[in-house]
This record gives structure tokens, C-alpha cells and sequence, in this order.
């Protein structure tokens, strides 16, 4: 009598085996959120904002908007800017701190901008990353 070979069995393993590797890989780029830094971010309300900045103090979002203004540029602090962002009350103008760390970014005005910001003393907005939006 002839015996059964065990490479089927082998190729059976590898398979399941190379399977789970990809699930397992790919369910941590969805729950971790694999290159977007702004997955799992809650979005910044402009209107309670505007209302309560310091509420928002040590939490951190993210916003989108339009570059509207740069106020001012201290040095070794960054450029304080103003973002146009569409609300429920229409268009409000947020501000929004940008360290020098991130001025390689070419920033201009009317650029379409997302921004992970922490809320730091006083209801002041820092921004951590940019991306520009499509």
C-alpha cells in the first residue's frame, strides 16, 4: 500500500500560517490607524470653541480649514496663524500656533489644511502635524 504524502499537509500549515500573518498585520493598520495620524482624532467644534477655548485645553483634535491670515511671528515660538473653518454658524476664524519645528512647511494663504492641534494654556491651539487637503 501506498502512503500519503505529508507535503499536502505541510502547504496546508504554510497557508493557514501566511493567512493569519496577513490578518494579523492588517487588522493593526486598521485599529492602530496605520499612517494616518489624524484616525481616531476628535474634530475640533469651532462654535464650542469660540465659546469656551479654554474647555479644550490639554485635548487634542484635529480641524480643517482654509489658511486665512498669518498674525504673528515669534521667534523661537512659531507663526500664529488664522484658519477659516466652516461651522454650523458659518465661517469662523480659528487660531491656531505653528511651531518652528514644523516650518519646513511651506505654509500659504488659502491653502486647504488639516491640523492635529492640542489645546495648550489659555484655550491657545499648537499644532503637532499638517497635511495639505486635496
Amino acid at each position: 500500500m501506498r502512503r500519503a504524502s505529508g507535503k499536502s499537509g505541510f502547504g496546508i500549515w504554510l497557508t493557514a500560517l501566511l493567512g493569519f500573518v496577513g490578518l494579523a498585520v492588517a487588522s493593526y493598520f486598521f485599529l492602530v490607524g496605520g499612517t494616518d495620524s489624524f484616525r481616531g482624532l476628535e474634530k475640533l467644534d469651532a462654535v464650542a470653541y469660540t465659546e469656551s477655548a479654554k474647555s479644550f485645553q490639554g485635548g487634542t483634535y484635529f480641524i480643517e480649514g482654509e489658511l486665512d491670515e498669518f498674525l504673528r511671528t515669534e521667534t523661537g515660538l512659531g507663526k500664529l496663524v488664522s484658519l477659516r473653518v466652516s461651522s454650523s454658524r458659518g465661517v469662523i476664524l480659528i487660531p491656531v500656533l505653528v511651531p518652528d519645528s514644523l516650518q519646513s512647511f511651506n505654509l500659504q494663504k488659502g491653502q486647504l489644511l488639516k491640523l492635529k492641534v492640542k489645546g495648550v494654556e489659555k484655550g491657545l491651539l499648537r499644532a503637532e502635524k499638517i497635511s495639505k487637503t486635496p
